[in-house]
């Protein structure tokens, strides 16, 4: 695994955790394990966009297939949305492409969404939850099966340790550019919703519910965000682990996020 930060107290805090399953922070006089799977063990990837477009196309009229189409920084910036346009199935295929079922893509629609591409001095959410399966162009659908699995994995992505996996697992495309292919996606270290007690799962669909529709700033000033703090110290207190203000603020600083060298 190649982890990818600046800061020798990220890298060793990302070792920690991808190797061990444990949560450490630099500063903090006690860690904790937590239970890791990659995505692709809990929940079936939906198609990409080449695919989507293989068997349908876009429209602003009600079908019954809804689409999440928009990853405009300014809007997406809470961990609930709704679907913002529509898919209408096509009949015949594209010049030079071959038609794809829609009944088969929509079959891969779901309620959580993976963002496709991330550039980390901008982005606010890396991961959303609709109440309504959906697909998408620009994020990834992920079919868990349980809303409330689809909850607590947004939960996780979207707090200090999800951010500190991803980052490390990343495939930098160009500086602040994170790009996730499908086949990463499967692998990406997530919390494995299966080894928490059914308690703890409610609790952190709650959490997710509290925090719906609580704005988030972008990441370069996650250490001052209100509902980035609120959203780390409810999972930490559920899952038992640290207090994750130091790597938030680690996180915050760290050069591909806040555009400025150490």
């Amino acid at each position: 695994m190649g982890v990818q930060f600046s800061r020798a107290d990220l890298t060793r805090s990302a070792m920690r955790l991808l190797d061990d399953g444990v949560v450490y922070v630099p500063g903090e006089p006690t860690s904790a394990g937590v239970s890791l799977c990659a995505l692709g063990q809990i929940g079936e990837i939906g198609p990409d966009r080449r695919d989507l477009w293989d068997g349908f196309e876009r429209t602003d009229t009600a079908t019954a297939y809804p689409m999440v189409e928009n990853h405009d920084t300014e809007q997406r910036t809470r961990l609930s949305t709704k679907p913002d346009k529509y898919l209408y199935p096509l009949t015949t295929a594209r010049r030079g492409r071959r038609l794809k079922p829609a009944a088969r893509l929509w079959a891969k629609a779901g309620r959580l969404l993976v963002s496709e591409r991330i550039r980390l001095n901008t982005v606010r959410i890396t991961s959303m939850c609709t109440e309504m399966p959906v697909l998408s162009n620009v994020w990834w659908a992920v079919n868990i099966g349980s809303h409330n699995c689809d909850k607590s994995v947004a939960v996780w992505l979207n707090s200090s340790v999800g951010l500190l996996t991803l980052m490390a697992t990343r495939n930098t495309t160009e500086g602040a550019w994170v790009d996730i292919k499908k086949a990463d996606l499967k692998e990406m270290p997530v919390l494995d919703v299966r080894a928490i007690s059914e308690s703890q799962l409610q609790a952190l669909a709650d959490l997710f519910d509290e925090l719906a529709d609580e704005e988030f700033e972008r990441l370069p000033a996650m250490a001052n965000c209100a509902a980035r703090r609120r959203l780390d110290e409810g999972m930490a207190a559920i899952l038992g682990l640290p207090d994750l203000s130091g790597l938030r603020r680690l996180l915050a600083t760290e050069p591909v996020v806040s555009n400025q060298r150490l």
